[in-house]
């Protein structure tokens, strides 16, 4: 998944709405974000970012296709997918 992918998924979702990483029946929070040359790397952590704050430390980027990667227990995870819970107001990266 690219960066502008999620940002079109997720453009019509509350600005509060947090951020997460699915795997293996685990979720774990997605806490922060960095931008490398060339690609996005999410880290999960205790409290989840929210959509507010991606797009705050994205806003200034161009390039915006970059691909998305979570880095959990020093494993690389390419993101395939995106599952929406409005309930939750939450975002599940797959």
């Amino acid at each position: 998944m690219r960066l502008t992918d999620l940002l079109q998924l997720t453009a019509d979702l509350n600005q509060q709405t947090k951020l997460f990483f699915s795997i293996d029946n685990q979720v774990y929070p997605l806490t922060q974000l960095k931008i490398t040359s060339s690609a996005g790397l999410l880290y999960p952590g205790k409290l989840p970012m929210t959509k507010a704050k991606v797009i705050y430390l994205v806003k200034n980027l161009y390039g915006l296709s970059i691909p998305l990667y979570v880095l959990l227990n020093e494993q690389k995870f390419t993101l395939y997918g995106v599952q929406i819970v409005p309930e939750k107001n939450a975002i599940y990266l797959q």
